[in-house]
């Protein structure tokens, strides 16, 4: 993927951004390395093919829109506000995405069948854990791929109090104290 494929994209969120606040004001260049290749860092993690994606608290579509608009083929974005919601499916159009866009709290998702739970800068690894151990509720066989931050060995640490799982830290290529958390096995204590 180059820069070229997203452009569209960068365009059509500096635009909105004006007036919906989808992002702090970036250039191009910035939102480039800062958003797009930082939700790509997902992409060996995942099945384009088969993985069914859900993304929590999607907000502008990093990293969801970004992996739809690489090739992952079974997207589906929760982001309850409104504008935001708008937002992405004018991007799914521009791009004729294979992405559902659910504008709605995760609480009251009904899907129960994703293979992977993704999310950015969306909430503590402990709520995470939650949530995959909410939408998978059928099968329990949903693995979560979350991009955080420098906190991730105390966000273990603290989730550890409630939650039984595995999970397997990777450095982000992007962000000197970013990474990559691939958690499964979510159990409730």
């Amino acid at each position: 993927m180059t820069a070229e494929t997203f452009k569209l994209f960068v365009t059509e969120l500096i635009k909105w951004n004006k007036s919906i606040n989808l992002i702090q004001g970036k250039t191009e260049e910035e939102l480039y390395k800062r958003h797009i290749l930082n939700s790509l860092e997902l992409k060996p993690y995942l099945d384009y093919e088969n993985d069914i994606i859900l993304d929590i608290g999607s907000g502008a579509g990093f990293p969801a829109i970004i992996l739809a608009i690489d090739g992952a083929k079974n997207v589906h974005l929760v982001e309850p506000t409104g504008k935001k919601a708008i937002f992405l499916k004018h991007i799914q159009k521009l791009y004729n995405l294979p992405i559902t866009v659910h504008q709605k709290r995760w609480q009251d998702l009904n899907i129960n069948n994703p293979t992977a739970v993704i999310s950015r800068a969306f909430a503590s690894l402990t709520e995470l854990l939650e949530i995959i151990n909410f939408v998978s509720r059928e099968t329990n066989k949903a693995r979560g791929l979350f991009l955080k931050g420098e906190k991730i060995k105390e966000e273990i640490s603290e989730a550890n109090k409630k939650w039984k799982f595995e999970v397997e830290v990777f450095q982000s290529s992007t962000h000197e104290t970013g990474c990559i958390a691939k958690v499964w096995g979510v159990y409730k204590k």
